[in-house]
């Protein structure tokens, strides 16, 4: 389960201050972006209003009544369009990742099975094997991975370096699988029952 990277800092890690402050000025912009366009659409909204109490003071009540209805019934059918092809399209976005998500997960699970055969069996995955599978893996990661794996993945990669720690990057492992269950469409496991496949009396260190 160790696997040495090179432990580049990123600039977050380097100037911490400057990060912070750059994470505020952005913050700042976006509720100052955020102001300006409700604000810009509370007052379409008051022009709207005031044009239909406009135009219901100079005609007919009926006419008034069958012009609102109409626009009502139209917002709401363009409403319902377009809530109902978000929905159709963030949809096909999930099934079209999963699919392509399905093979380079499996290869992972794959890959931490062969690693723990090894230990049973040494010999049978060589370390050449093992850095060909991980480098095949974070090929497909780069692509297709959601966000929550590849975050998890640098973890476990960046603390396998340390040896002692061995225990705290299993459950790292762990929680690798349960990010790819979740995006595959099953639901999370309990800490450790995942690890209890092939780590004897991982249970223990649950707690």
């Amino acid at each position: 389960y160790n696997i040495i990277v090179n432990n580049q800092k990123t600039l977050a890690d380097r100037h911490p201050k400057l990060n912070l402050v750059l994470g505020f000025m952005l913050l700042l912009i976006l509720l100052y972006t955020a102001y300006i366009i409700i604000k810009i659409i509370f007052h379409k909204i008051a022009e709207v209003f005031t044009w239909i109490g406009n135009f219901a003071s100079n005609h007919d009540a009926v006419i008034t009544v069958a012009l609102i209805t109409g626009t009502v019934s139209i917002v709401t059918v363009l409403i319902s369009t377009i809530i109902g092809k978000i929905i159709e399209y963030n949809f096909e976005k999930r099934k079209y990742l999963s699919m392509k998500r399905e093979k380079p997960y499996e290869d992972f699970i794959g890959m931490v099975y062969k690693i723990n055969d090894n230990i049973r069996n040494p010999g049978s995955y060589t370390n050449e094997k093992m850095v060909k599978d991980v480098m095949g893996f974070s090929e497909e990661l780069t692509l297709w991975g959601s966000s929550r794996v590849a975050n998890k993945w640098v973890k476990f990669r960046q603390d396998g370096v340390n040896t002692k720690n061995a225990t705290d990057n299993l459950f790292v492992l762990e929680e690798i699988m349960n990010e790819m269950r979740k995006d595959l469409g099953s639901r999370k496991v309990k800490k450790g029952n995942l690890l209890a496949f092939f780590v004897n009396n991982i249970k223990n260190n649950t707690n």
